[in-house]
């Protein structure tokens, strides 16, 4: 579970440059087996000869591409892929259905590919569009050229027979990619459950049983003193309940949107916080010096005094701090803690105090 919120990237790739990277090699490789077979066995076509070497090129154009290309633009790099693929099967298999080249069985069989592919290296809604236009191409390129050597009848015959075949790819994979579509926003209602159940929705920070979560995934417990230590801070609001009485509770959520915000700004990416409940916050700081906890915990105090909101000017905390080297448990650096921040609170408020 993410500490903080990422927003999330622009229109990113169907699948992992790596992936992508890897199904080009492929590409190369099974374009380089079947021109040595079928130049072994003597049996490939003037067609083939030109086009393997083509298709393996551009293949490795685009790999090289891929390595050096933004994200932005991988999925163009699929497309452009996914048309050399596609323009050559169609176009190979058209090549021998002309009457004089006679080799009706030796491409026809891969055209199915086109519509596997499609759906492996492009968006769902690129997909879908792109393999109706392939469809098209190929059943009206067939024709074009069967015609001139053949009767309507037989024409139309191996057309129609072209047509279901590749219509039913078609259908079955697009019923797996709604499945899979399906599955994936079953899966995004289960994460915005959990980030509810986790995050504190006023403040956009965690709650109390995210923070639970997090130390529990960290295993704090575990960590005892030398290199790893960590220190804990609570932070109280000062005279919130004044605040909420005099203001009103609309002026009081301000308050403490505005305090969560400024803690979340000041603190280290890897540093945790938390609203622990009411006007309190947890803050958790990883393999810091005492000195450097408690420069923090001021930075932060007086930070926030210098906050103002509307009529409310004088916002200030208090500030408790429970360090592990003092303590076995979490528990026992909270108890640490929040007897720290009674001291604050009795010593006059906007205040830090700990133990060492």
């Amino acid at each position: 579970m993410s500490h903080r919120n990422k927003q999330p990237a622009r229109h990113p790739p169907i699948m992992e440059p790596k992936v992508f990277r890897r199904l080009l090699v492929l590409a190369c490789i099974s374009f380089m087996l079947i021109w040595l077979i079928d130049e072994s066995s003597g049996i490939i076509s003037q067609y083939d000869a030109a086009a393997y070497p083509i298709c393996i090129c551009a293949f490795a154009a685009i790999y090289v591409a891929s390595r050096y290309s933004s994200a932005s633009w991988q999925n163009n790099l699929h497309l452009l892929t996914y048309l050399i693929v596609a323009g050559y099967l169609i176009s190979t298999s058209i090549w021998h259905h002309i009457g004089s080249n006679a080799l009706f069985s030796n491409a026809a069989q891969w055209l199915g590919l086109n519509y596997v592919i499609a759906y492996l290296f492009l968006e769902v809604k690129r997909a879908a569009s792109t393999t109706i236009l392939i469809l098209a191409a190929t059943l009206i390129g067939h024709y074009v050229v069967l015609i001139q050597n053949h009767g309507l009848e037989d024409t139309i015959g191996v057309v129609l027979n072209i047509a279901v075949a590749h219509i039913v790819y078609i259908i079955l994979l697009w019923t797996v990619v709604r499945l899979r579509v399906k599955a994936a926003q079953a899966n995004t209602r289960i994460n915005l459950l959990e980030n509810y159940a986790y995050v504190d929705l006023l403040t956009g920070i965690l709650n109390r049983r995210g923070m639970e979560k997090v130390f529990d995934e960290l295993g704090i417990d575990q960590i005892k003193t030398g290199s790893q230590r960590y220190a804990l801070m609570i932070i109280d609001i000062d005279y919130f309940k004044q605040v909420n009485d005099q203001f009103g509770h609309a002026m009081g959520d301000k308050i403490l949107t505005k305090v969560a915000a400024k803690l979340n700004r000041t603190i280290r990416p890897e540093d945790v916080l938390g609203r622990w409940g009411g006007e309190e916050f947890v803050v958790l700081t990883l393999n810091r010096t005492p000195q450097e906890v408690l420069a923090l915990a001021e930075q932060l105090r007086f930070g926030i005094s210098q906050l103002s909101l509307e009529d409310v000017s004088d916002i200030t905390v208090s500030i408790g701090i429970g360090f592990s080297d003092l303590a076995k448990t979490r528990q026992e650096v909270f108890t640490i803690a929040d007897s720290n921040l009674y001291e604050a609170k009795q010593s006059g408020r906007d205040s830090v105090r700990c133990s060492i």
